[in-house]
């Protein structure tokens, strides 16, 4: 997924909790709790994960975060 896919995912999953908040009144401080961190993970650089692996299988994988 690239990172503009991820953005809008997470911009569409807080939308969904703050209708979800609205539709929802005993629970509205849960749903825009969700809302807000769909925002801070829309807005969160996206990490990725390089991997190197070596073809011999005495040798162990080698992972870090780019």
């Amino acid at each position: 997924m690239n990172p503009v896919d991820r953005r809008e995912a997470c911009l569409i999953q807080a939308a969904a909790c703050r209708e979800q908040a609205a539709a929802d009144p005993l629970n509205h401080d849960h749903w825009i709790d969700e809302a807000i961190r769909w925002l801070e993970l829309a807005h969160a650089p996206a990490t990725q994960l390089v991997v190197t692996i070596d073809p011999r299988p005495s040798k162990p994988v080698r992972t870090t975060a780019a």
